[in-house]
């Protein structure tokens, strides 16, 4: 009975109230409206054997309001690649900028990729418990759209090649992709342009650097420093011990690991 008390003493807390207390107390009543997050699609590591790293992983967002005001969060996390292809990077939430040391950076999540045994364990840190999915490693420019008109005939890409430079020591080849949004097809009264510039290592096969620009998103901007070619602890690659691991593979309706989450990533 005791771990019940607590409810007690709120019920009589709030029967000792008169309904005119609680109205000027509480306020007009409403249902929970929760606030919509914004979906941040992390940099994309993809599997390439024999091209092992580890690095931080930063992302930086500016929101521009009606106003003209902005507002700036950010976040850093580790990432890594052995010689065998498997990946291991964190999950962790934003701050704003300027931060003035009010909020610490949180990792709520890490993921195991492994190519050799085509698993994924994303691991949540609060719970203790990792989700246990299929993985597929492919090939980062395996995802690349076609240039020209999508198919669902609501916008037009373009892609242009910027020429190669260097970033942290490697050799990254540059590129622009610009999407128009015709009007009138996802809501807009204007044509929208959604410009990304990569920057792309053939070396590790990912994306060193991506800015991203898009007036419903904002400006984000992602990259990767503190580069190390060397390969890793091996077992920075395997899931913690005291973790309980779910295994998702065994529901036919199970839902792909999340490669992106809101205000976080």
């Amino acid at each position: 009975m005791r771990r019940f008390a607590p409810a007690i003493v709120a019920v009589s807390v709030v029967l000792s109230c008169s309904p005119g207390s609680m109205a000027q107390d509480a306020g007009p009543s409403h249902a929970p409206d929760g606030r919509g997050q914004q979906l941040i699609s992390p940099l994309y590591f993809s599997y390439k054997a024999d091209a092992p790293f580890t690095a931080t992983a930063k992302t930086v967002v500016v929101r521009t309001l009606p106003d003209g005001s902005t507002v700036t969060v950010e976040n850093a996390r580790q990432v890594m690649r052995d010689s065998e292809g498997r990946i291991f990077q964190e999950r962790v939430t934003f701050v704003p900028l300027p931060n003035n040391g009010r909020r610490e950076m949180r990792v709520h999540a890490r993921d195991y990729s492994d190519p050799v045994e085509h698993t994924l364990y994303h691991c949540d840190t609060g719970p203790r418990v990792c989700n246990l999915y299929d993985y597929h490693g492919v090939a980062a420019t395996d995802h690349l759209l076609p240039a020209g008109l999508q198919p669902d005939g609501t916008s037009f890409l373009t892609r242009e090649d910027l020429g190669v430079d260097t970033f942290e020591g490697l050799e990254v080849q540059k590129s622009r992709e610009t999407t128009t949004v015709y009007r009138e097809s996802v809501g807009n009264t204007h044509t929208i342009l959604r410009t990304v510039e990569y920057w792309y290592s053939p070396a590790l096969g990912v994306n060193v650097q991506v800015k991203r620009h898009d007036p419903r998103e904002g400006d984000q901007t992602l990259w990767i420093t503190n580069v190390s070619l060397t390969a890793a602890d091996p077992d920075k690659f395997k899931i913690p011990a005291d973790y309980r691991v779910i295994d998702q593979r065994d529901d036919p309706d199970h839902q792909p690991a999340p490669s992106s989450a809101g205000d976080q990533n």
